[in-house]
């Protein structure tokens, strides 16, 4: 399943679910399939997914068997919504997601 991710003054994107899911509970919004965030919650969902995304790295730097390894990071794949985020915090608008 895919989830779309869309904010007014932002282009909107899809992304896995699996993965979707996974950055939204970084973010602190649990792991919802479908959502919505606006005002002040913004502000806080980035600093919850930039602690949780910074964590995260200090963590993968153990030695890693390069085969195994997901050949993109979950940080770049978090960035379209970082972006998002910061747009509507910017503009006071809201991010919301819904299955596609």
């Amino acid at each position: 399943m895919l989830i779309k991710f869309e904010s007014k003054k932002a282009a909107p994107f899809i992304m896995q679910s699996q993965i979707a899911e996974q950055i939204l509970a970084m973010a602190g919004q649990g792991e919802r399939a479908e959502g919505s965030i606006s005002g002040d919650a913004i502000s806080e969902a980035i600093a919850s997914l930039e602690k949780a995304l910074e964590n995260q790295m200090e963590d993968s730097e153990e030695p890693v068997d390069e085969e195994k390894q997901d050949p993109v990071s979950l940080g770049v794949r978090a960035a379209p919504l970082r972006e998002m985020l910061r747009l509507a915090l910017q503009n006071n608008s809201y991010v919301m997601w819904r299955p596609e």
